[in-house]
């Protein structure tokens, strides 16, 4: 969809479907996704308010750059483990198989899954292990409520 016809479209269109499972972009997506392929930025903000489909958003960009072979691997970071599970059954629904079980301890996720989801803190307690790990594959990052990254100075810096 041409950013112009998105433009036309209504922001709530469509329906809103169960979290992370839309089998159509809304406008504002399609828009964005567009954008972002057309543009291949190595950081990219999308802010939309709560439930206007940002979880869907991200996993239709994950399923996008995976099929592609532009990354390898998706990681998901969010302010807690709850959220991880949620990710991990968002993104199965879209044929993308997460770990919420990672730990640090692990260094490498297993070769089954499409990436990890972690917590803030967790990475804090051990960026190198993530440099690392996300550096050495080609990675997507998603920043699930990045805004909590400033919440305790370590996890923003790490």
């Amino acid at each position: 969809m041409s950013t112009s016809a998105a433009e036309h479209l209504s922001p709530a269109f469509p329906e809103r479907a169960a979290w992370g499972t839309a089998g159509k972009l809304r406008a504002w997506q399609a828009g964005a996704l567009e954008r972002y392929l057309s543009t291949d930025p190595r950081d990219f903000l999308a802010v939309a308010t709560p439930g206007a489909g940002k979880t869907t958003f991200a996993l239709r960009l994950a399923t996008e750059l995976l099929g592609r072979g532009i990354v390898k691997k998706v990681t998901i970071v969010a302010p807690t483990e709850h959220l991880k599970t949620q990710w991990a059954d968002a993104a199965a629904r879209v044929g993308i198989q997460i770990d919420p079980r990672f730990t640090n301890r692990q260094v490498d996720e297993a070769s089954d899954y499409d990436g990890v989801a972690l917590t803030y803190q967790g990475v804090a307690s051990n960026p190198e292990v993530h440099r690392i790990r996300t550096e050495r594959t080609p990675t997507l990052v998603i920043l699930d409520e990045v805004h909590h990254g400033g919440d305790n100075k370590s996890w923003g810096e790490a």
